[in-house]
């Protein structure tokens, strides 16, 4: 497939050979031998017995020709097959740089037809890389990798950009051997795409730099093997523990147990992981030089795609003070009352403090973002809001004068009335009352939107209370305004409220008003998205839209809810989603947004808010091209 076939190995040309063979046996030429033919009654008489002797080798080799033929072209066929199949791209450079062959898997590569790359410089215009561009065709610098069947052959492997038509280049995995064609020295470069190998390993590498910086203890244990060895442990660990990496991969974590650690917390432990359910748990672990300390310990199982378990992940924190705090309290309150009394104060500080870091792992920034504008917007607009209606009727009364000085001096000097004329005096009158009204409204309007962000960032987390969810709701549209506009000749998204007769709802304002945020948020994006994929026609036929809706439950299907629960259903009209990607849309990190637009927490952490802060449910029913519903039920009292 990659040479001609030179005089020696053609099939006509061996077949000659033979005669010449057949010939020199029987004193014959071989010109006059095959002029006669096989089974010519004019064969003189004294060749007979020479044709009789050479005519069963003749047909004899004449078979293992047509054998060789036939192998030949089997041989050929797989060859072809094989290179035309395989999936990394093979293409011939000849010693020039020039590209003499391409099969379909680097057509594919480089986005290209074979037409369009034949004849095209290979190393620097196809391929770029330093050491491969600073190839010499003519040079003997290729190196030697590996074991090679032949003496000499030269291979180099190194990693290349392939520069593709139309379409993003790729990063490739090159490997060029030296080789024939055309009877000339060429060589043959197998690539490999490893674009998407080499931004997977950046993610994870990113992932890794994460929880390296991070100050809370991480461990992964090996699920599958006896013991739970230790696979991976983050330097905040090694520095919460003493101990060196090298020291703890391999070991079990009850390392860190002494003789005193709670007999309780190791029996939750050791239900979790035989049942492979999560646990959080407080215990008393020792350090590598003997010390103690309070961990706040988390169990939680991982599971591969087909639900079997692969590992633990441990995440813990060092609590010694908060524990030092607790037990200092106790030991003051048997001391005096007074002393107690500072010290009940300095607790409840704790627990405030614990309050606001628990907040702040649950809310985004942008709550607290929001907090303080509104704050600081408030005051200058209550401020102009109070003195808009003196200012309205200081106005009322100058223009009250101002009509009865016309009334008495209906004739007014030449001077006043060119400047009346000039700055159109009966205009101002009559304009100035409407400009203060409409500055009124508003006013009023950013009084509104102040006291709805506000609503919205409420930090009132630490106990629940009676909530109006409706007003959570018309917060976070008030919020998401902006991106639900239209832009340029697209319409804005609809929203569509069917708003039940819902009671208030005890729970905690805060994270609720961001799982409000973050269903809503992604119901925007994916409908951005979908417009996008859109023609504007269709898009003005079957506008975007959601549609939120509320009321009370009591039953599911033939499931009966104890006690009721408020339901809010929140549907968009997007492209829906596949059954493949509805079953991970609450994994941590589990996004299908480009990498740098999602974290892939979002849902995760409504789930958790949901379900585990609230004891309610978070359902979603999406299919392909049915758009998509989230079904939040929190119970009306808890």
């Amino acid at each position: 497939m990659f040479s001609k076939d030179t005089e020696q190995g053609h099939p006509s040309n061996n077949i000659s050979i033979l005669s010449n063979t057949v010939a020199k046996n029987s004193g014959l030429s071989s010109k006059s031998l095959l002029s006669k033919g096989v089974g010519n009654t004019s064969v003189p008489s004294q060749m007979s017995e020479a044709y009789s002797f050479n005519l069963c080798e003749l047909q004899q080799m004449e078979k293992a020709i047509e054998q060789l033929k036939q192998d030949l072209k089997a041989s050929e066929s797989r060859f072809r097959n094989a290179i035309e199949k395989n999936a990394d791209g093979m293409a011939i450079v000849n010693k020039r740089g020039l590209v003499a062959f391409v099969n379909p898997s680097a057509e594919a590569l480089f986005n290209c037809k074979a037409e369009e790359l034949l004849g095209k410089e290979f190393f620097g215009v196809l391929v770029v890389e330093g050491s491969a561009c600073d190839i010499e065709m003519e040079a003997d610098i290729i190196p030697q990798v590996g074991n090679t069947d032949k003496t000499g052959m030269r291979v180099v492997q190194t990693e290349v950009k392939a520069i593709r038509k139309d379409k993003e280049n790729a990063v490739v995995e090159m490997r060029v051997v030296e080789t024939e064609w055309e009877g000339e020295i060429a060589y043959l470069a197998t690539l490999r795409d490893i674009t998407d190998r080499k931004r997977t390993q950046e993610i994870l590498w990113l992932y890794d730099r994460a929880m390296a910086a991070t100050s809370t203890g991480i461990v992964i244990s090996d699920a599958t093997k006896p013991e739970h060895p230790i696979v991976y442990c983050n330097p905040a660990f090694e520095s919460i523990t003493g101990y060196r990496r090298q020291e703890i991969l391999g070991k079990n974590c009850r390392f860190l147990q002494g003789i005193d650690t709670d007999p309780a917390a190791l029996a939750i432990i050791r239900q979790a992981l035989q049942t492979q359910s999560e646990c959080q748990v407080i215990l008393k672990n020792y350090r590598k030089d003997g010390t103690a300390f309070w961990n706040a310990l988390s169990i939680s199982p991982v599971r591969d795609r087909t639900g079997k378990l692969t590992h633990f992940i441990g995440v813990q924190r060092d609590i010694t003070e908060r524990k030092k705090a607790e037990e200092d309290l106790q030991i003051s309150e048997a001391q005096s009352r007074e002393q107690a009394t500072k010290l009940v104060a300095a607790l409840q500080e704790v627990k405030e403090t614990h309050s606001q870091l628990v907040q702040s792992d649950k809310m985004s920034s942008l709550g607290l973002l929001i907090a303080g504008v509104a704050h600081e917007i408030n005051n200058p607009i209550s401020f102009i809001s109070c003195n808009l209606g003196h200012l309205n009727n200081y106005t009322q009364d100058l223009l009250h004068i101002l009509e009865l000085y016309q009334q008495q001096y209906p004739e007014p000097a030449a001077e006043i009335q060119a400047e009346a004329e000039a700055i159109e005096l009966d205009f101002i009158a009559e304009d100035l009352p409407q400009i203060l009204s409409s500055m009124n409204v508003g006013v009023e309007r950013i009084s509104q939107i102040v006291q709805s962000l506000r609503n919205f960032s409420r930090n009132d987390n630490s106990e629940m209370k009676p909530i109006n969810l409706h007003e959570g709701i018309d917060s976070t549209l008030l919020i998401l305004n902006h991106r639900l506009k239209g832009k340029g000749e697209i319409p804005p998204i609809q929203i569509i409220k069917e708003y039940g007769d819902l009671p208030n709802v005890k729970c905690f304002s805060g994270p609720i008003n961001q799982v409000f945020m973050n269903i809503l948020s992604n119901a925007i994006d994916a409908l951005d998205d979908w417009n996008q994929q859109r023609g504007l026609a269709e898009i003005r036929g079957n506008p975007s839209q959601i549609k939120i809706s509320t009321k009370v439950r009591d039953t599911v299907g033939d499931r009966f809810l104890a006690p009721n629960f408020a339901e809010i259903t929140i549907t968009d009209s997007g492209p829906g989603m596949s059954e493949e990607v509805k079953q991970h849309i609450f994994d941590s990190f589990f996004t299908t947004k480009p990498i740098g637009k999602g974290t892939g927490m979002g849902l995760s952490i409504s789930h958790q808010i949901v379900v585990e802060k609230h004891q309610g449910e978070l359902d979603c029913i999406s299919e392909l091209g049915k758009g998509t519903t989230f079904i939040i039920r929190i119970p009306i009292k808890q």
